[in-house]
């Protein structure tokens, strides 16, 4: 499906969308970040997991509103900012690794898959480098 099947859809909306959306998507992607932490540290390794894909899920939201875009799809979105990013490789390949924990956190979610601390940990370390590159990114942006 492309991107313009995904607006044709409703999955993706052009809407207004001002700098107060942008920061709470990322003051949520630090909030989902730090409880990860903690639950790893009691051990919930599938519950940090799903609030380490949270995270980069409101990291990425973040910059599809800086696109003045909102979402009704996990997919549309990750797909709309590959293309819009195109040039920015190291945001590319974060954004493959979100589709990646996409699949992984709907297993886990849904199926009940297992998920390791060493797979716990990962995700956390991805999402605090996602997160840390999209503040800048923003930050160049305006």
């Amino acid at each position: 499906m492309s991107v313009d099947d995904y607006f044709r859809e409703g999955l993706l909306q052009k809407g207004k969308v001002g700098e107060e959306e942008i920061k709470g998507s990322l003051e949520l992607a630090e909030r989902f970040l730090e409880r990860a932490k903690g639950n790893v540290e009691i051990g919930y390794f599938d519950v940090a997991f799903i609030l380490a894909y949270n995270s980069m899920f409101h990291s990425a939201r973040a910059l599809l509103f800086s696109f003045g875009v909102k979402e009704r799809s996990h997919l549309a979105m990750i797909e709309f900012l590959k293309e819009k990013l195109k040039e920015n490789e190291e945001i590319r390949n974060f954004l493959n690794v979100l589709d990646s924990y996409r699949i992984s956190r709907h297993a886990i979610q849904y199926r009940g898959d297992i998920c390791s601390k060493v797979d716990a940990l990962e995700a956390i370390r991805d999402a605090e480098e996602f997160l840390e590159m999209v503040k800048k990114h923003l930050k160049h942006r305006s």
